[in-house]
């Protein structure tokens, strides 16, 4: 019998986390030393038209360009990746062959990478190995990974995840594996000062929500506690003050932080129902996925908070949210509330969803449930969590 209170037992657990990561200003220089070090004499860049002529990319490819190598770039097209644009990638990589892959972008063009690598060293298309479904197993290969990531918001660059759009239905899936993770990380927060207002709020929003279903789902181990409070704590300061100034580099290095935190917090225990809401509203209205994560976080929040509100007040501590007399969680909520509302994030009346499609989305949202939360969902629970952000016609800042 232990004194303990029933929040500060530690029961079993089992966390990978093998990436090796070089966080800081300039770290894309130190891209020559991994090529040196891995020997690699056919490399493959995954990137986008516009990241691959960034002054910094430019320079860095430069570097690992000369007659004892081949180096090669595959163009990822815009917008989230699909199974038949992963699958495209993943048969460019197959007539290649290349000993080491740098994935350079967005989320987006590291899935994309991702995905291309684990075709490498298993047959057929991406959708053999996706879910929902029953996915086969996947096998590791050979080739070495490098992610540099060019937002501060997915996580990517260290998640075993393939998050894709089924063009077959629209919905989205995933190929996770502990394998697909990345040999090598390097966070450098200069490529972040150039991307626009947009994307680094959705950003911010898909980290700040990955870091707190981390923390409350029921998946949650104190590895992925102490990532995911931290990466909490960083981006509520973060990314105000990278929206204010986005030139503001120690801000960008923050929020690149806490997205780099939230990404392994959510690898080592999950994504909370916020992600599994904000998928179906992605599908339906075609929207970028961290504004979706923004938009469903209060009502994922709102559901969960009855089955562990102490997990909330942990939560509402990383925030700083100040002590009110309450302990139900609910501190949270207000804090997650008044935030939303600083950053200006929008919401369904902004993003046009109507009444209508609500029993869509919450048909979607039940197809891709992650089943990961902390106290049941009925089908009416999803439908009340669509419900309740239609008629939040506007944020709150109190």
């Amino acid at each position: 019998m232990t004194s303990l209170a029933p929040d500060a037992i530690v029961g079993s657990f089992n966390n990978l986390l093998p990436v090796n990561i070089t966080f800081a200003v300039g770290a894309l220089d130190k891209l020559t030393d991994i090529v040196e070090q891995e020997q690699a004499q056919s490399i493959v860049v995954v990137s986008d038209a516009v990241i691959s002529n960034l002054p910094e990319v430019q320079s860095a490819l430069s570097t690992i360009m000369n007659a004892r190598r081949s180096v090669q770039i595959i163009h990822v097209p815009a917008g989230e990746p699909t199974i038949d644009s992963v699958d495209h990638i993943g048969a460019q990589l197959r007539e290649i062959k290349p000993d080491l892959v740098v994935a350079i972008g967005g989320g987006s063009v590291l899935d994309s990478a991702k995905g291309g690598r684990l075709l490498l060293a298993n047959p057929g298309s991406i959708r053999t190995y996706s879910w929902p479904g029953t996915p086969a197993p996947i096998v590791a290969g050979t080739t070495r990974l490098v992610t540099v990531p060019t937002t501060a918001g997915t996580g990517s660059e260290v998640t075993g995840g393939v998050v894709m759009t089924d063009p077959d239905n629209g919905m989205k899936v995933a190929a996770p594996s502990p394998v697909n993770r990345a040999n090598y990380c390097l966070v450098d927060p200069r490529l972040t000062v150039s991307l626009p207002h947009g994307p680094t709020l959705w950003g911010g929003l898909d980290a700040l929500g990955q870091a707190i279903g981390s923390v409350v789902c029921a998946a949650n181990t104190p590895v992925g506690d102490a990532l995911g409070l931290e990466a909490i704590r960083l981006a509520v300061a973060a990314l105000p003050a990278v929206l204010a100034d986005p030139t503001d580099v120690d801000a960008r290095a923050s929020m690149s932080c806490a997205a780099l935190l939230a990404g392994l917090a959510m690898n080592v225990s999950e994504a909370g129902t916020e992600h599994s809401l904000a998928h179906a509203l992605g599908t339906v209205m075609k929207l970028p996925h961290g504004l979706t994560v923004g938009a469903m976080l209060l009502e994922s929040m709102e559901h969960d908070r009855q089955y562990v509100p102490a997990r909330f007040e942990r939560v509402a501590d990383a925030m700083g949210a100040p002590q009110d007399g309450s302990s139900d969680g609910s501190r949270a909520l207000r804090a997650v509330e008044a935030f939303l509302a600083q950053v200006n994030c929008p919401t369904f009346v902004d993003l046009n969803v109507t009444s209508e499609q609500l029993p869509e989305l919450a048909g979607l949202a039940r197809a891709g449930w992650i089943p990961v939360e902390p106290g049941p969902w009925t089908d009416d629970d999803i439908l009340d969590a669509f419900t309740r952000a239609l008629a939040r016609s506007s944020r709150s800042a109190s």
